[in-house]
């Protein structure tokens, strides 16, 4: 509010200036180009005397070099604009270019340890189809890990289930049996040993 008023007293006094000025123009056109220059230096004159120090300086400048000057400095700015934008684009290639190698050496460490991955896998593949592939031998190795672990159910459960593979009906409830001794509460293994038994009744003597 406290800017209104200044501003629209300053726009109505300008309004009222450029009106009497346009009421004005219209006679001095009509005067002679002496007259006109006489007024002129009579307005600088008068200028110059309240103002002294001001005309004194206007008239000794010169403003088509003041122009140079600037756009020289302007020039100046510019260049060292367009120095500093390379220098910026020249680090960020360079950043560009590190985090690339970055990415590329963790991309081939990542495919480095998929392919051992895949090598253990298709390694642990191949044991397990020669064990599937030789009963006897996988049985000879849970004997072996039994002998060591005389408490494990779990190899005493495989134990059975190769027996089983191999038709050997008592060997397997033998196996099974002592599955339900270490771990009685294996209701899996103890259906598999019912069925086991009904099976070893039918079998003929």
């Amino acid at each position: 509010m406290f800017f209104i008023i200044p501003f629209g007293i300053f726009a109505i006094s300008l309004a009222a200036i450029c009106w009497i000025i346009s009421r004005k123009f219209v006679y001095l056109k009509k005067l002679a180009p002496e007259v006109v220059e006489n007024s002129v230096s009579g307005e600088e004159s008068f200028w110059a005397e309240f103002f002294p120090g001001l005309a004194a300086r206007f008239n000794s400048s010169n403003v088509r070099q003041f122009r140079l000057n600037l756009l020289a400095k302007f020039e100046k700015f510019l260049r060292k604009l367009r120095l500093l934008s390379l220098k910026l684009d020249v680090a960020t290639n360079h950043l560009i270019r590190k985090v690339r190698k970055s990415v590329v050496h963790h991309e081939g460490m990542l495919s480095g340890e998929a392919a051992v991955r895949a090598g253990e896998d298709l390694a642990a593949d191949a044991v397990n189809g020669q064990n599937r592939a030789d009963p006897r031998e996988e049985e000879q190795r849970l004997i072996i890990e039994i002998a060591k672990n005389p408490k494990n159910g779990q190899l005493y459960k495989k134990l059975g289930n190769i027996y089983m593979k191999l038709e050997e009906w008592h060997d397997a409830a033998e196996s099974f049996k002592k599955v339900l001794e270490l771990e009685p509460e294996d209701e899996t293994t103890r259906n598999k040993l019912t069925r086991l038994l009904k099976k070893i009744e039918k079998l003929p003597t």
